[in-house]
């Protein structure tokens, strides 16, 4: 077993070791809940942050997987981390196969999280698995004088899962399916309109695929309301090593600049620029109104 590690950075620490596969349940088609047990308590985790896991003692596949953060929870010595996932490759398949008392390698936490905020109403749109990194937010916000709604879209009632953790949070839960078989029969982002009440203020956060970020983050644009999305985008190292998960975003130029001719240009012109920034280090999380779509 590798030994647990603290890595120390001038932002941030992260957790390097590995922990022991309390369960790995079916929860639904190709849905699973993975629990692992850690040693000791973690770094301070914040809500959309995420955890890269690896198969021990393997080449194949050689890398770890990225996994938004479902749930942490304390228990005397040890630290209870959940996390769902679906098995869409060679790695989840191969996860799916592994029992209690297994060991899994991790790194954690990983990226920035959602930003903390006064809102009056958290609107919550998530698609497929998206749900998952919105649990911690809701231990946070759910019990405030906060309005928490999670608006949760799949292909059919049968993908359905964790609905009820929400709701012991006070979160008011709204379902959407491609099929009809529960709740609105359409996308989830139809719900937005629905549910906001003109003139609360709200903020937006998104989870899941990203033609459904889109078209929330559009929706939100035309009520101008703040917006923040979670990628799902691909990773390699989850360190910010390989730039194997750069995406492109519009970035504030360089305030530091004392150039006349620069400050001259910059009074005239969009102070904006493109620029590349990596999912795993600079996100998941982007403000909405900072990326190219």
């Amino acid at each position: 077993m590798l030994s647990n590690k603290i890595i120390s950075g001038t932002q941030r620490q992260i957790r390097h070791g590995s922990g022991i596969i309390e369960s790995n349940v079916q929860l639904a088609e190709q849905t699973f809940r993975l629990t692992l047990i850690i040693e000791g308590t973690l770094p301070t985790i914040n809500a959309g942050q995420f955890v890269m896991l690896r198969l021990p003692n393997r080449t194949d596949p050689l890398l770890g997987r990225p996994f938004a953060i479902y749930r942490v929870s304390e228990n005397g010595h040890e630290t209870m981390l959940e996390v769902i996932y679906l098995t869409v490759g060679k790695m989840t398949e191969r996860l799916a196969g592994f029992r209690s008392g297994e060991t899994l390698d991790f790194w954690i936490p990983l990226g920035n999280g959602f930003s903390p905020t006064k809102a009056k109403h958290l609107m919550m749109v998530a698609g497929g698995i998206g749900q998952t990194p919105f649990l911690t937010f809701a231990e946070k916000y759910g019990r405030t004088d906060s309005r928490c709604t999670l608006l949760y879209g799949t292909r059919n009632v049968d993908r359905v899962i964790c609905v009820e953790d929400f709701k012991k949070l006070g979160v008011d839960v709204h379902l959407a399916t491609d099929d009809g078989s529960a709740g609105y029969h359409g996308s989830v982002t139809d719900l937005i309109s629905n549910v906001y009440q003109f003139g609360e203020s709200t903020q937006i956060l998104c989870c899941g695929p990203r033609p459904m970020l889109y078209s929330a983050f559009q929706i939100a644009r035309q009520l101008n309301l703040p917006c923040e999305v979670s990628l799902e985008t691909s990773m390699s190292c989850g360190l910010g090593i390989c730039f194997g998960c750069v995406v492109q975003c519009r970035c504030e130029k360089d305030d530091k600049t004392d150039s006349k001719i620069n400050n001259e240009i910059d009074n005239k012109m969009d102070k904006e620029n493109i620029d590349y920034r990596r999912t795993c280090i600079d996100g998941p999380v982007f403000d909405a109104y900072r990326l190219c779509w």
